[in-house]
């Protein structure tokens, strides 16, 4: 499936919305946003200060799958996805639902996401479910193919100028894949 699909992930705060969404106008991408696929008893729960469990986790993840599969199939247009993906499983499920998955890991230092997070308004995770997220967090590591990990420190020009040359690298190899398979009459 070549870059069909882009991953960018991190605890809440660390600005998935941000980077995927601009990421996905700069190269005519289709965005998706993994909290829209929440079910609302999630919603609730964490809006609550309750984690959500795997067994939480499990139906919003297949969700996402679906709604990232149609919408690569709807024209066959790349698809970046905003979605914690916290540990190595959830990623390992969007892998087998999805293909090959490229991934963005946006990490910081704790004060910093923590200030991101009791600075901005009208989103239903509350600050206090952070520790949580840092607990359940299964860094990605080498063995789980393209990843990138930017930290959010710098300036978000800086962060977005590097996610995108990362983005437009895949996608080249990805164009270039489709154009050899073409050639070949695959």
């Amino acid at each position: 499936m070549g870059a069909g699909f882009v991953l960018v992930m991190g605890v809440c705060g660390v600005g998935k919305t941000t980077v995927a969404r601009a990421m996905a106008d700069m190269a005519g991408a289709h965005y998706l946003e993994g909290d829209d696929f929440h079910p609302e008893e999630n919603v609730r729960a964490m809006a609550q200060g309750r984690p959500l469990s795997d067994a939480d986790r499990w139906p919003w993840l297949e969700s996402i799958c679906a709604g990232a599969l149609a919408a690569h199939e709807s024209d066959n247009a790349p698809v970046v996805i905003a979605c914690s993906a916290l540990k190595k499983r959830y990623r390992d499920l969007l892998r087998q639902r999805l293909g090959d998955l490229a991934i963005i890991h946006l990490t910081g230092d704790r004060e910093l996401i923590r200030a991101r997070m009791e600075q901005r308004e009208g989103h239903f995770m509350p600050a206090r479910l952070l520790d949580s997220q840092l607990r359940d967090l299964e860094a990605p590591r080498a063995d789980e193919g393209d990843v990138l990990v930017l930290d959010i420190s710098g300036t978000e020009a800086a962060i977005l100028n590097t996610a995108r040359a990362y983005f437009s690298g895949r996608l080249q190899t990805d164009r270039r894949a489709r154009s050899a398979s073409a050639d070949s009459g695959a």
